[in-house]
This record gives structure tokens, C-alpha cells and sequence, in this order.
């Protein structure tokens, strides 16, 4: 012990491990905690506040075991579910998002936006990444400077810790969700203009990979939102069904959403434009066949003049011939945009399923205490809880992985909380 170092970055150096099962034991843990904390539930409803915090405490709990097992060496025994199971993660917490900011600007408006949301998303932010700052500029022998340190913190944050960059994506969503209210657009024109910016991101070879991967999950969240009336009275129309009906749904929607993931680890990358512009041919032409179908048999009129047409084909001429160049300039590339549609397919599913199977809870008048206090300060332990897994551990590399990691985690949930009401306090003050 006395030849250890204080501190392990495992950016530099994987946590070397002796017990490549630690995850089912993990695994174990988690369901056990679940189950020992259901408690009653009076009146609850899907999609209410208690269910989301719970299917939050389920994403987060899929972030932090994706980030301790890819940092782990041997990777653990299911390593090829955690692999994935980080991008399901951001997918529950960027659906979630989309849904209750929908829910908010639908009942309250967009006054006092920027103050009431997004400083619940930069004051914890600068904090943690504060403190992240403060153990490099203490504990690192290559100090730097000091203000260059404090313009990372907002300015260059990707470069302290690459999963900022869900920060950076969640920013970019609540800033254009906010310009569709601001200019009024309709339910219908909203979420047009909302997945039309999906599409342009999968479209980026630029863009990250995960954003990729996840460019529908925000939209489909507002959508969610939009029509949340219309998605809860068909979740509870599933949940009025028995049991014995439910779970092949559940089991389905699970194994099909695997499918498409490995169809899309599979697939050969060079015939992905091809399948694209085959698809977008067929819909064009299933379109202009139904289209004239009612405009000529049915005689419904279209208030759509020459000069839309023209521009949506415009439109299309150019979409399609940049991404035609972007597939001819990265041929193999592994994040085309087959990948990002088909991934975020996958990823939206797999929210779903969560949903479905955390609304079940209603069914039985139970809730789960552990999941909803995971769900409650879940933003606060993605931003903390990387600071001493991998930058600065003092701890899990000390230890048996098994007994290492329940210490870890019951004080990165203590940090999680404090920071959450010190950026409780802080906001009520100063906003």
C-alpha cells in the first residue's frame, strides 16, 4: 500500500481488475436495491414526475456502469451490453428532456426561459467542473494557468471531460426548442422543424459520433410532450391489458431494439447511401401517388403554393447531393448516416420499453424509492461522478472492484446531493 499513488487518471491507465464478473454482481445489486425499496404509490400516473425520476435513476444507472466498465481492464463479462448501454443512457435523459420541457412551455410559456432553465443547467455545471479544475490545478504538477484554467470551465469544457459534450447537445436543443415557441410554429410545424435538424446532424460528418446516435431522441421527447394526452392514454390502454400480454411486448420491443443494434455494428458501411436513396425514392413516389390520388379522385384542395414545392425540391437536390458526397469521401466511415438513423431508432426504442416497463409500477401501486432518489440528483451525478471514476481515483483502484464501487458510489450520490443544493441556493439567490 505504501508504494501506491494518491491518485490514478484512467484516462492515461485503465483500472486494472482480477474479477471480470464484477458486473453481474453489479447487476445484482441494483435489482436488489430496487426491490427492497418499492414502496406504495397513491393515484400516480404514467409519465408523472415520480415515473420520470424513476426511468432518470435507470439512465444514469446505464451511464455510470457504461463509463466504469470501459475504463476497466479486463473489460468486464457483458462488456458488449455496457458498451452500448451509455448511449441508452443520454437517449432516456434527451427524450425525458424533450418531454418535460414540452410539458413546461406548454403551461408557462417561454418568459423567464433562459433564467429558469438553463441556470439549472449551468450553475451545477460550472460547479462541478470547478471542482474538477481545482483537483488538476492542485494535484498535477503541470499546473498551467490559472486563467486559462477558468475560461475551460464554460468555454472549452470538452477538453476537461469529453462527457460535456451531452451538455453542449441538451444546450443546442433547448435553444431551438425555445425559437419554435418564440415564433409561434404550430405542434405539427414544431416537430418538422425539429426532426429536420436531426437529419441535418446525422448528416455532418463532423458531428459527434453519440449526437449522431441520438439525434431523433430530443424530438421524439417533444413529440412525447406535444401529445402527451394522446401517449398516456394509450400507455394505460396497454396497462389495462393482463400481464400475460404485456411482458411478449416488453420482451419484443427489448430484443428487436438488440436486433438493431447489431444489424447496425454489421452492417457493410459502403451500400448504407444506396439503401438511403432507395428509401427516399420509394417514399417520394408512395407520396406523389397518394397526392394526386386526392387531389384528382377525392378533389381535396391543398393550401400548398408553387413557390413551397419548388423550395422543398430545392431542398432535396441539396440534401441529397451533399450527403452523397459526405458517403463518396468516407465510404467505410463507421457513423454514416444509416448508422445515426438506424442507432437512434434503436436507442428511442429501448426508451420506450423503459417507459412502458416502469409505468407497469403503476399497475402494481408500487414505486422505487432507490430509482427515484437515482432519478432526483441524476444530473448532478452525471456531471460528478467521472471526476473521481476516472480523473482523479483514489479509491477503486485500492480496492476489490465489488467493494471498491459501493463505496464510490454512495460518495459520489453524498456529492451529488450537496451540489445539488448548493445550486439550489445559488440559483434562488442570484435569479
Amino acid at each position: 500500500m505504501e508504494n501506491l499513488p494518491l491518485f490514478i487518471n484512467h484516462y492515461q491507465s485503465k483500472l486494472q481488475i482480477n474479477n471480470i464478473f464484477f458486473d453481474i454482481y453489479f447487476v445484482f445489486i441494483f435489482t436488489l436495491l430496487v426491490l427492497i425499496t418499492l414502496r406504495k404509490s397513491l393515484n400516480d400516473r404514467p409519465l408523472s414526475l415520480l415515473q420520470t425520476n424513476q426511468i432518470r435513476g435507470l439512465g444514469i444507472t446505464l451511464i455510470i456502469l457504461n463509463h466504469i466498465c470501459y475504463y476497466t481492464e479486463p473489460p468486464p463479462f457483458l462488456y458488449g451490453i455496457w458498451s452500448e448501454a451509455g448511449m441508452i443512457g443520454v437517449a432516456i435523459f434527451l427524450i425525458l428532456s424533450g418531454y418535460g420541457l414540452c410539458i413546461s412551455l406548454e403551461t408557462k410559456g417561454i418568459q423567464n426561459f433562459f433564467t429558469n432553465r438553463i441556470s439549472k443547467i449551468l450553475i451545477p455545471l460550472v460547479l462541478a467542473l470547478s471542482f474538477l479544475q481545482f483537483l488538476y490545478l492542485t494535484l498535477t504538477p503541470d499546473r498551467g494557468s490559472i486563467l486559462l484554467a477558468l475560461s475551460q470551465i464554460l468555454f472549452s469544457m470538452y477538453s476537461l471531460d469529453a462527457k460535456t459534450w451531452f451538455i453542449i447537445f441538451i444546450l443546442f436543443w433547448y435553444c431551438l426548442l425555445y425559437l419554435t415557441y418564440k415564433f409561434q410554429l404550430s405542434n405539427k410545424h414544431k416537430l418538422i422543424f425539429l426532426f429536420g435538424i436531426s437529419c441535418v446532424i446525422i448528416s455532418l460528418p463532423q458531428a459527434h459520433h453519440l449526437a449522431k446516435g441520438n439525434a431523433f431522441s430530443f424530438p421524439f421527447g417533444c413529440w412525447i410532450g406535444l401529445n402527451s394526452s394522446f401517449i398516456k392514454a394509450k400507455i394505460n390502454q396497454i396497462l389495462h391489458n393482463k400481464i400475460i400480454i404485456i411482458i411478449p411486448l416488453l420482451v419484443g420491443i427489448f430484443f428487436g431494439s438488440g436486433f438493431l443494434i447489431w444489424h447496425v455494428g454489421k452492417f457493410q458501411w459502403n451500400s448504407a447511401y444506396s439503401i438511403i436513396l432507395l428509401v427516399v425514392l420509394i417514399s417520394t413516389a408512395i407520396s406523389a401517388f397518394y397526392f394526386c390520388y386526392l387531389y384528382f379522385f377525392k378533389k381535396v384542395v391543398f393550401p400548398v403554393s408553387s413557390e413551397v414545392i419548388c423550395s422543398a425540391l430545392v431542398i432535396a437536390i441539396i440534401y441529397l447531393n451533399y450527403t452523397s458526397q459526405v458517403f463518396e469521401q468516407n465510404i467505410l466511415g463507421k457513423y454514416n448516416i444509416y448508422w445515426g438513423f438506424i442507432r437512434s431508432l434503436a436507442n428511442i426504442l429501448f426508451t420506450s420499453n423503459f417507459i412502458i416497463l416502469v409505468s407497469l409500477t403503476t399497475k402494481f401501486k408500487v414505486y422505487s424509492l432507490f430509482l427515484s432518489f437515482l432519478g432526483n440528483i441524476s444530473f448532478e451525478l452525471f456531471l460528478i461522478h467521472n471526476t473521481l471514476l476516472v480523473h482523479f481515483d483514489f479509491l477503486l483502484f485500492r480496492l476489490p472492484i465489488v467493494i471498491g464501487f459501493i463505496l464510490y458510489f454512495l460518495m459520489v450520490c453524498l456529492m451529488s446531493v450537496v451540489l445539488k443544493k448548493l445550486s439550489t441556493i445559488i440559483i434562488k439567490r442570484c435569479f
